[in-house]
């Protein structure tokens, strides 16, 4: 009985307290709209949803880095790609044979993405046209659905240069073996 008691003047005394608080009864239900909040990241955080693979260069090979990103699209893989190393790779003595540029990526079929460049594209020599071009095949294929690339300057299709040599065609991860990232530590 005492229990039935103690509850009965804690609902009174939480009547009493609400009722001078201005607020009536209502009819119906009201939807009240909150404010989204969100916590912006912090500079250097490597916050995001997916890791993708992106290959930059160390001494005369592919070597392997991972970014977070918020989508794994083959254009959001060239963005970090032409974002180049960072600080803590560079010092690791990791490079990139890309020149700085824009490219575009578009997915086409059967598991091909088309990647468009400006002139600035064949602007890389030597041994590193061939790096460069690997960079960007090897980070682009490394996406789920992506099976080869093929390249077009100012929209003309162009060679580039495999370790068989120059083709127009599409072209994949086994066309770049001579510069393949080591496997393990």
């Amino acid at each position: 009985m005492r229990g039935r008691r103690t509850a009965a003047v804690l609902v009174a005394a939480l009547v009493a307290a609400t009722a001078g608080c201005g607020v009536g009864a209502q009819d119906e239900a009201t939807t009240v709209a909150l404010p989204v909040v969100t916590t912006p990241a912090r500079a250097g955080s490597s916050s995001g949803a997916f890791v993708l693979q992106v290959y930059f260069v160390r001494g005369d090979e592919l070597a392997a880095v991972e970014r977070r990103t918020a989508t794994a699209t083959p254009q959001t893989a060239l963005d970090q790609l032409l974002e180049g190393p960072r600080r803590t790779e560079v010092a690791d003595d990791v490079r990139t044979a890309v020149a700085p540029q824009e490219l575009v990526a578009s997915v086409g079929p059967g598991g091909e993405v088309v990647v468009a460049a400006g002139r600035d594209f064949a602007s890389v020599g030597g041994a590193n046209q061939l790096l460069a071009v690997a960079q960007l095949v090897w980070t682009l294929t490394g996406l789920r659905g992506v099976e080869h690339v093929r390249f077009t300057v100012e929209g003309r299709q162009v060679e580039v240069p495999t370790d068989a040599g120059l083709t127009s065609a599409p072209v994949q991860r086994d066309d770049y073996e001579s510069v393949t990232p080591p496997t393990g530590p």
